[in-house]
């Protein structure tokens, strides 16, 4: 019998070739793995095509070696070029980057922060997201007409547009992408839109440094443009008005009378003025005793101009209540101009532009505010110690201000107007004590307040300091470029 088993020959060969049939599946599926995935990644193709074209460019080329200096960690930290293309290809490939303008404009009269990004073409709601985000910073309510913003627009790019579901109409349409503006000569508000459609604010506001100056000279036309020519400001002059006002006649102030004022003023890294600040002391010496006052502010917050000796620059009334205007018509007797006939005048008279700014003359409550006669738009406050004032033929009254309502001493009140029985656009001011009207602008009136004992010593301090800034502070106009500087800050930026 031969040795040759047939049963264990063909168990054999059934062995060998499950095993065979194995690994051929395992190779099959390696390769379709391998295949599949070379198709589905992005940067693999990308990878395989450079190299195609790379092989297809440089066939009659021999191969270059590679260059043994470098090491192999220095080729690990080194990416192909392909690979970095492909994973910067946002800022490398047009079709995925959105084209991006900006557009100027200047709020107009009765619009909204909304009117204004829908009327530049921004959709409703990314304008209502971008009112949204701005304001915990900026009230939309406080935009004013003349405000200049910056608006950008951004149109998807086509990329983008691909992965966009179709539902999405704006998707292939011009969107707001953002905007600026700046409120305040201080600060900077910038609105942007992130990559998921949603707005975020930010604020940048300018590092200011104070500077104390001085303007001193004499009245050559008017104190107005005295102080001006020197250096001043029109919001500083305007102050200085308010703190000479109670004890000044300015029909009275001459050429030569000397002036001497210094303040407080806010520049820029690049010596710019952005704004100015608080007057810390005046010296006017017109007819009468010179009028020399210090700012002191006190211990509950109260700040006020004072005398060397702690006497309150305020008076219970202000002699003018409004600035920048002349007298066209004094106390007393005199011919009315449209009742043809002589009859008593109980006020005085100030011509002034339609819409000039009219100031509570006093602290006081407001007896009434509306239409009253022929004195047309009307309001009457009633003062301490038996003291009423009337203000008359005005334009409007003031946000606010209505019967019942507690006012400020040079708070505005109204606007000047020609309503009623008038001729042209003034203010008519009355002064009345106990019932009895009084020349306004002859009255001596009592002072706001003295500095009691306990506060004098501090005062004297700070009397003492503010002399010393006075005499090392420097001039406020260096030369001619700087005042147009000062000027433009101070117009555009100062509440």
């Amino acid at each position: 019998m031969s040795g040759f088993d047939v049963h264990l020959a063909d168990a054999r060969r059934s062995r060998s070739l499950i095993f065979f049939v194995a690994v051929g599946a395992a190779l099959l599926l390696t390769v379709g793995f391998l295949i599949s995935r070379d198709q589905s990644d992005p940067r693999l193709m990308a990878q395989a095509q450079t190299e195609m074209s790379d092989d297809t460019d440089t066939a009659s080329e021999p191969a270059q070696t590679p260059d043994p200096a470098t090491s192999p960690l220095e080729a690990l930290d080194t990416p192909p070029q392909t690979a970095v293309m492909a994973e910067h290809a946002l800022f490398t490939n047009p079709n995925k980057r959105p084209a991006v303008h900006s557009v100027d404009v200047t709020v107009r009269r009765g619009q909204t922060f909304a009117s204004v990004l829908a009327d530049a073409g921004a959709d409703r709601v990314d304008a209502a997201r971008a009112i949204n985000a701005l304001d915990p910073l900026y009230s939309a309510r406080l935009l004013r007409a003349g405000q200049d913003l910056t608006l950008y627009f951004e149109t998807p790019a086509p990329y983008e547009v691909q992965q966009t579901f179709s539902t999405e109409p704006s998707a292939s349409t011009t969107r707001l992408a953002g905007l600026s503006f700046r409120p305040d000569q201080e600060r900077t508000l910038t609105v942007s839109r992130d990559g998921n459609g949603q707005f975020h604010a930010r604020e940048a506001t300018a590092s200011l440094r104070r500077e104390v100056v001085r303007v001193t000279g004499e009245v050559s036309s008017s104190l107005y443009l005295s102080a001006i020519e020197l250096g001043a400001t029109d919001r500083v002059v305007f102050e200085l008005a308010n703190i000479l006002g109670f004890a000044v006649d300015f029909r009275t102030v001459q050429p030569g009378d000397p002036f001497d004022v210094v303040f407080e003023r806010f520049v820029n890294s690049r010596g710019e003025t952005v704004r100015t600040g608080e007057i810390l002391y005046v010296v006017f010496d017109g007819r009468g005793d010179p009028l020399e006052y210090f700012r002191y502010e006190m211990e509950d917050g109260e700040i006020g101009y004072y005398t060397g000796e702690g006497e309150s620059a305020q008076r219970l009334l202000m002699r003018m209540p409004i600035n920048g205007a002349r007298i066209s018509s004094s106390f007393g007797m005199r011919f009315h101009p449209v009742l043809n006939r002589n009859r008593p005048h109980n006020g005085t008279d100030f011509a002034a532009p339609r819409g000039t700014p009219v100031m509570a003359a006093g602290a006081g409550i407001v007896e009434r505010a509306n239409r009253f006669g022929s004195f047309g738009n009307y309001v009457r406050i009633r003062h301490a110690n038996g003291y009423q004032t009337a203000y008359a033929h005005l334009q409007g009254f003031a946000s606010g201000v209505r019967s019942g309502t507690r006012v400020q001493q040079g708070q505005i009140i109204a606007y000047v107007g020609t309503t009623g029985r008038s001729t042209g656009p003034h203010l008519h001011y009355e002064v009345h004590l106990n019932g009895n009207p009084t020349n306004p602008m002859s009255l001596d009136l009592p002072t706001g307040r003295r500095l009691e004992a306990n506060e004098l010593e501090d005062f004297m301090q700070v009397r003492d300091e503010l002399i010393e800034l006075r005499d090392n502070a420097p001039a406020a106009l260096e030369d001619e470029s700087s005042q147009d500087a000062i000027l433009t800050a101070d117009n555009a930026g100062d509440a």
